[in-house]
């Protein structure tokens, strides 16, 4: 609260002054702070100034300059909402695309997982059928001389595959 009085001139008042003294000083205070909170408020005059041609067209430049430059600004800020809603768009228009390809995906994916679910299916009949798994084994290759495709001579591994389905089969 001194701070607010810091431009009153006061006067410091010793700490061996009496109560008398320090009475008068407070309501030299309490005086000064109530004439400043009676004071009338300061009422604003019309000043003319009077503006010369040169100052005139000065301020006139300075007006134009200012309205040309608040004219960028804006147009600038419609720019740049354009561009926004442009990027708004593009980014729906993308993640649209993005879910489709998504679902087309997952479609694909279920016809997939379906198609080897029946060729799993398919394989395990076929396991179930044989008795043996030589059977198995020997319906897989190439038993007949001649239908061996390859380059290589396979012939003792035929022999060795029917002499072992042979043998369970007695």
């Amino acid at each position: 609260m001194d701070d607010f009085f810091e431009d009153v001139t006061t006067q410091v008042v010793p700490s061996d002054a009496s109560q008398v003294d320090q009475g008068q000083f407070q309501q030299a205070q309490y005086d000064v702070f109530s004439a400043f909170s009676n004071e009338a408020p300061i009422q604003s005059q019309q000043q003319v100034f009077i503006v010369s041609p040169e100052q005139q067209v000065r301020k006139d430049k300075l007006k134009i300059i200012e309205e040309e430059r608040l004219a960028q600004i804006r147009e600038m800020d419609q720019q740049e909402r354009i561009l926004k809603q442009q990027k708004k768009q593009k980014g729906q228009e993308y993640l649209q695309q993005f879910k489709s390809q998504q679902v087309q995906d997952i479609e694909q994916r279920k016809v997939l997982n379906k198609q080897k679910q029946e060729i799993w299916f398919e394989n395990k009949k076929n396991h179930s059928q044989y008795k043996n798994s030589w059977d198995q084994i020997a319906s897989n290759i190439a038993l007949k001389d001649g239908e061996y495709p390859g380059q290589k001579d396979v012939t003792k591994m035929r022999q060795a595959i029917l002499n072992k389905r042979n043998d369970l089969n007695k």
